[in-house]
């Protein structure tokens, strides 16, 4: 009895018309034209990865504030101001605030592999 002949059991499932597209589109990345193959295979082989990352959200407010930082300071500059150490304290805190919640992020996503 060849492969196809054991699968005896049925799967269905409906999509829309946008849902339908990108499955297209995926089995083209991967080369299967068969979508139950594809299917079979996703199903089978793959994995739901659901990550909540609270300090993904950290390090875009802190990108957000240290953004506006120095764009303050370039322009003050280009305006034949000057700036105040206590500003360039601030954005070297901050970095290293984002530099922290990055290696979080990292060490968040490492642990995934294993």
């Amino acid at each position: 009895m060849n492969e196809k002949q054991k699968r005896t059991i049925h799967y269905s499932f409906k999509a829309t018309p946008k849902e339908d597209e990108i499955i297209q589109k995926k089995m083209e990345l991967v080369g299967i034209k068969n979508q139950s193959a594809f299917i079979r295979r996703i199903v089978l082989g793959g994995f739901i990865l659901c990550l909540d990352l609270p300090e993904l959200k950290n390090a875009t407010r802190l990108m957000g504030i240290l953004s506006n930082n120095v764009n303050q300071i370039a322009r003050r500059l280009h305006e034949g101001g000057s700036i105040y150490e206590t500003e360039v304290d601030d954005i070297v805190e901050r970095q290293k605030q984002l530099q922290d919640t990055l290696d979080k992020i990292l060490t968040s996503l490492d642990r995934i592999r294993r």
